[in-house]
């Protein structure tokens, strides 16, 4: 077949092919080489960034281990804090108690004394008559 005029495909003869086939199986070979280039750049960029994904990742595991041992400490630590300050307001509660007690016994005692101090005719004064 003949090239064909218009707008019919052009049809190279196999007797002419030969040049026509070392000039496509060059440029082919190079267009696979350039491919095989790029894709070596691009797998290469692709590891750099699965590197750096993998390095973010374990920085971000460590990083969420550090939160949860500190978070364990800090509640630990409030714990602890909860504890005293329950001891303490017990502490303060038996200490108002006792400081009560002593006031008591000092009004009681403030008491006697008055009592124990009063003259002789005043102590007889405050007895009931005799029957």
């Amino acid at each position: 077949m003949e090239a064909s005029h218009g707008t019919e495909p052009r049809v190279i003869r196999l007797r002419d092919a030969p040049d026509a086939m070392e000039l496509d199986t060059t440029d082919l070979l190079g267009r696979l080489e350039a491919q095989a280039e790029e894709i070596g750049r691009l797998a290469a960029r692709a590891e750099s960034f699965e590197r750096v994904a993998r390095v973010e990742r374990d920085a971000r595991r460590r990083l969420s281990d550090t939160l949860k041992r500190e978070r364990s400490a800090a509640e630990a630590a409030l714990a602890a804090k909860d504890e005293e300050i329950e001891r303490l307001e017990k502490g303060l509660a038996l200490a108002e108690q006792q400081k009560q007690m002593v006031w008591m016994q000092l009004n009681e005692s403030s008491q006697r004394i008055a009592v124990l101090s009063r003259p002789l005719w005043r102590k007889v004064m405050r007895r009931p008559p005799k029957g």
